[in-house]
């Protein structure tokens, strides 16, 4: 610290080594941080007294960013409110008191972080056997990632994130109007720990109110926990942060879902197996959704059906094929899995895997195996029919005890149930008075012996409610008593979830048409109005947060971890400093003899040695032993944010060079004219004989690689003439798959600089 001398932990300081220039930059450690905010308290005002620093509200907003936000705000007050009243009543201290005892933890922010469009190849083997019938070639979709921080000790944290893929009306079945929950994941250090599960699910719940007044249809969720040691998301969870099992994660989506149901946000919940396999459909009608554990296997069935039909293989599930293993007795065999008898009971009896029989209108095998597969496990593929304004009536049949529950929401006056509320919402607006005489009837109700059973939010609403009350059967009652008195008393709270909290009410959840009638935006911290982006329209493309998978070579490569309360917020702090600067560099290299990152000037690079970079400081040292071999000095870049003509030159220089590997490999002429064909088929002939490769350390393969890798992720070409890139989109196709599937076998290439000053990239190679 340059004010009080002392040393501090990198970490516990939340010391960013990216703005550390030249090693000169002061540094104030956080207990001088605070004493001189204390200082400044009296005499600077409070818009003049905001951190410096960018932070979680600082990035920019969408409307589905904004919606979310709103309403997980609302929820968490109501069950704010609801802890204090009952710590106090069950203590018997004041509110104040116990409003005191509870430690909420600072406020909750909620950022979309990427809004993509994305194509999904349909893999070859599916495309050929099912071409007769129209097939899609490709699906297009929208990837959204959504973080959520909660601020601790003035530092916003990291705690959850969410990947969700939404096709729309315009995709081709089956994958029209089809919502896909990808991945989330999570560490355990909000505050307090027991609203965890209560927020992220009013933030699904949220989501799906969204978009299926947006006309989405469908959702499919698989509920496949990481195996042990792997992350979805975020990096080095803590240790005893517990791992669910398959039933308890499984669980942990249907409670959600039931909720939603109540809601009148979902209709029917079923399973992909009993939805798609009982009707004699094939293959294509099961929605085809980037990794989804149907899209690899039955890419694996057709592929054994074409090489040798009745062999029995392992399939890619992982995990859950050893559950499934072991609870079914298979042994390896055929006979094991679907025996002949119960074969020709259903009429399938020594199963014709051809094409020609499907196109005949026979059985489809691939169903009929991935049935076997899935079934032992069909309840971990959940798929919910949303309340649309197209849904069917078919599609919208919930058990007794659903419908039961909304009708005496509705009758109590709970507007969650959103199909009935959104009708009655118009009158039910609130206002400071008419909290002061709900909390008054409040009162009076509790000294009368009725503990909260109505809790009204006005006048209105106490008068619609004593008349609804009088139309409620005796046994109603004495049921809703009883639940009370269970100590079942938050769901007088959810009674009222569709109250905005702003001057202009809205649903829970409420759509993108009903942000916009908002009468007053979003402001900032400091009340100026603040634009919020269109995510449907737009695109928000961030290189790190566009797939999860990005994200974790990001922390993996960085030290980034979420392992402890400090490192997290080490962490958080890091990545929202990449956020803010998107165009600095997400990796750089550290000096192997002082471990200090190099961040301008030249770094001495060793082209034998893999990995072994020295500082100017540490090269120019005499006290240092001189390194074995002879080192290259390389420019390092200190710049941190491009210019529009700067990054206008990069993209032409990066488009130049995919022109170029596309001509070189296609071109056989052995006196070709251009001296960069020859150049660009020297490195391709050398990516293919050297010995040491990317992964030993080869300067060369690593700028070749990550130029296959850019083309690759690029090209579209059935049979694409450049090496390996045939190579790489199939062996990418699995690297969004859940680790239930195969193990994703990575070489992460961290800032190389491509042949030309201006194209640098961060590119991972498949090993």
């Amino acid at each position: 610290c340059d004010k009080c001398e002392k040393w501090i932990h990198q970490i516990c300081g939340l010391f960013n080594t990216r703005q550390n220039k030249n090693q000169q930059s002061e540094y104030t450690c956080p207990m001088c941080t605070i004493e001189d905010l204390r200082k400044k308290n009296n005499s600077v005002k409070p818009a003049d007294n905001k951190n410096p620093t960018p932070g979680a509200a600082d990035l920019p907003r969408t409307k589905l960013s904004e919606v979310l936000e709103n309403h997980v705000k609302v929820m968490v007050k109501k069950k704010y409110d609801y802890l204090i009243e009952e710590k106090a009543d069950t203590e018997q201290i004041t509110d104040e008191e116990a409003r005191k005892a509870i430690d909420m933890g600072g406020p909750i922010t909620i950022r979309q972080v990427s809004s993509m469009d994305r194509k999904l190849e349909v893999r070859e083997r599916m495309r050929k056997r099912y071409a007769f019938k129209n097939y899609p070639e490709e699906f297009t979709y929208r990837c959204k990632c959504l973080i959520v921080f909660q601020n601790f000790d003035g530092v916003d944290v990291i705690l959850f994130g969410l990947y969700v893929y939404e096709h729309d009306e315009k995709n081709p079945a089956p994958n029209t109007r089809t919502i896909y929950v990808s991945y989330l994941d999570s560490v355990h250090y909000m505050r307090p720990r027991k609203m965890r599960t209560f927020v992220y699910h009013e933030i699904l719940i949220s989501y799906l109110d969204y978009v299926r007044k947006k006309g989405y249809s469908i959702v499919h969720i698989w509920a496949c926990p990481p195996l042990k040691g792997d992350d979805y998301i975020l990096y080095a969870k803590p240790e005893d942060q517990k791992t669910p099992k398959d039933d308890r994660l499984r669980q942990w989506y249907l409670d959600m879902l039931l909720e939603c149901q109540k809601r009148g946000i979902v209709g029917k919940l079923t399973n992909m197996y009993d939805l798609y396999f009982k009707d004699g459909n094939d293959a294509t009608a099961i929605p085809y959704l980037e990794g989804d554990y149907f899209v690899s296997e039955a890419e694996n069935i057709i592929k054994d059906i074409e090489e040798g039909g009745n062999k029995k293989k392992n399939t890619t599930s992982g995990q859950k094929s050893k559950k499934k293993d072991n609870k079914t007795g298979r042994g390896g065999t055929r006979s094991t899995g679907l025996d002949e008898d119960a074969l020709r009971a259903s009429g399938i009896g020594g199963p014709d895997m051809s094409v020609k029989s499907l196109q005949d209108g026979g059985k489809d095998y691939v169903m009929t195996k991935l049935g076997e597969t899935i079934q032992p496990m069909k309840e971990s593929f959940l798929v919910a029919f949303l309340n649309w304004s197209g849904a069917r009536d078919e599609d919208k049949i919930v058990c007794k005890e659903i419908a039961d529950e909304r009708t005496r929401r509705l009758a109590f006056g709970d507007l969650s149930c959103t199909n009935h509320g959104d009708a009655m919402m118009g009158s039910y607006r609130e206002s400071e008075k008419a909290k002061a005489n709900a909390l008054a009837a409040l009162n009076n109700a509790r000294l009368d012996g009725v503990k909260r059973l109505a809790r009204p939010e006005n006048n209105s609403f106490s008068e619609a409610n004593s008349s609804l009350e009088k139309h409620q059967s005796d046994k109603g009652s004495k049921k809703e008593n009883a639940e009370r008195n269970s100590g079942k008393k938050f769901e007088g709270e959810s009674r009222k979830r569709d109250v905005d909290g702003n001057t202009k009410p809205e649903n829970v959840g409420s759509s993108s048409s009903s942000f916009k009638e908002s009468n007053s935006g979003p402001v900032d911290k400091l009340g100026r109005p603040v634009k919020v982006i269109d995510d449907d329209s737009e695109e928000l493309d961030c290189e790190f947060l566009n797939n999860r998978q990005a994200f974790l070579n990001l922390c993996q490569g960085n030290h980034y971890q979420f392992d402890q309360l400090r490192r997290a917020k080490h962490t958080s702090m890091m990545v929202l400093w990449h956020l803010h600067n998107p165009d600095a560099p997400k990796f750089v290299l550290q000096c192997s003899q002082c471990s200090r990152e190099i961040l301008s000037g030249y770094r001495f690079h060793c082209p034998v040695c893999a990995d072994f970079e020295l500082c100017q400081d540490c090269y120019r040292n005499p006290n240092i032993p001189k390194h074995q071999h002879s080192l290259t000095p390389v420019a390092v870049s200190g710049q941190t944010e491009m210019t529009e003509a700067q990054r206008k030159e990069r993209q032409r220089s990066i488009k130049q060079y995919m022109g170029l590997l596309q001509h070189a490999g296609t071109c056989t002429s052995s006196s070709c004219p251009s001296a960069n064909c020859a150049k660009m088929k020297g490195l391709l002939k050398h990516g293919s004989s050297c010995q040491v490769k990317a992964a030993g350390g080869c300067h060369v393969c690593k700028r070749i690689w990550a130029l296959l890798q850019i083309h690759a992720r690029q090209c579209k070409q059935k049979n694409c003439p450049v090496p390996k890139c045939m190579a790489i989109r199939e062996h990418s196709g699995f690297t969004d798959t859940h680790p239930g599937g195969q193990q994703e076998a990575t070489t992460n290439i961290w800032n190389q600089e491509m042949p030309d000053s201006h194209t640098k990239d961060h590119e991972n190679s498949f090993a």
